[in-house]
């Protein structure tokens, strides 16, 4: 029989090898070629287990791990992801029952609403969430924008998060949201840069996925529209920050109606691809001054 329970430091490498060949699958049907996903670093793992353990689960049967999933609670709202099931053992009611688990966890914590986001264009997924209680809230757009070879990113100053300040931003969005654990989970791993600036703060993700030369702009949060300027600045700056670690390519993943969108798009930044937020409960935000996404 098929057991929810928690994830323990142990599990990791059997983690890593179904989430490879969760994605690998995903992209041959979608490709119809053999593409070797790259597979999420133990750290992120290990950060996610210190930060949220009982946020960390996964289903077992007969001494095998099927499927994996992932929340994290920031105050009165949640986001759930990544989910993952073992592509032969998927339609077997593994994922609702991680989902399930997930939320009634999150409850716990006190979150009033919880939100995902999942691919747009796969209805499986967005077929899976609906049937869960979860409705679309709004597009997330995939961006990448390309950089010139030679161009001049200059060293980077300090990169750590002031936390409290970033809760302090978080609420300005909507009472008690907070996203600092996001903040101190990639700064921990390694690969996370905390930018601030004058009522605005940026987290930058260096090499998301080992080997591409890519960089990830993850979260920028602002007071409000009196700010966006400042959050401009931050862009730019983690523009900077990415080349001089080495990245060519700078991707983010914004919602449709974030004021920075058309600002990014004038900015050389060019749709990809895009994702849907769904949401069960209601997250109201005081502004749109902002992105982050609650992509796993």
């Amino acid at each position: 029989m098929p057991q929810v329970r928690l994830l323990r430091p142990d599990d990791v490498p059997a983690a890593q090898v179904l989430m490879a060949d969760t994605w690998s699958n995903l992209l041959k049907r979608q490709t119809g070629m053999d593409i070797s996903y790259p597979v999420r670093p133990a750290a992120w793992y290990v950060a996610r287990l210190r930060h949220e353990p009982k946020g960390c689960l996964c289903v077992e049967e007969d001494g095998r791990i099927q499927g994996t999933a992932f929340c994290l609670s920031c105050g009165p709202v949640g986001w759930i992801g990544p989910m993952e099931v073992s592509p032969p053992m998927q339609g077997r009611g593994y994922g609702t029952m991680l989902l399930e688990a997930l939320e009634v966890y999150l409850m716990s914590r006190g979150c009033k609403a919880v939100g995902l986001e999942t691919m747009k264009d796969v209805s499986k997924n967005t077929d899976f969430y609906t049937g869960g209680g979860y409705a679309p809230e709004q597009d997330m757009l995939y961006l990448e924008k390309d950089w010139l070879e030679g161009h001049d990113g200059g060293r980077p100053a300090d990169g750590r998060a002031d936390l409290k300040e970033v809760r302090r931003l978080g609420s300005t969005i909507h009472p008690g949201f907070d996203p600092s654990k996001e903040f101190q989970m990639f700064e921990e791993m390694g690969t996370g840069r905390t930018l601030h600036g004058e009522g605005a703060a940026a987290l930058l993700v260096l090499d998301p996925i080992p080997g591409s030369g890519k960089a990830y702009l993850r979260t920028v949060l602002t007071e409000g529209y009196h700010r966006l300027s400042e959050g401009v600045e931050l862009v730019q700056r983690a523009e900077r920050e990415a080349l001089w670690a080495g990245a060519r390519t700078i991707f983010t993943i914004v919602s449709s109606g974030s004021e920075l969108l058309p600002i990014l798009l004038r900015g050389g930044y060019k749709p990809k691809g895009v994702d849907v937020r769904m949401m069960k409960g209601s997250f109201t935000r005081k502004h749109e001054c902002h992105l982050f996404s609650w992509s796993g």
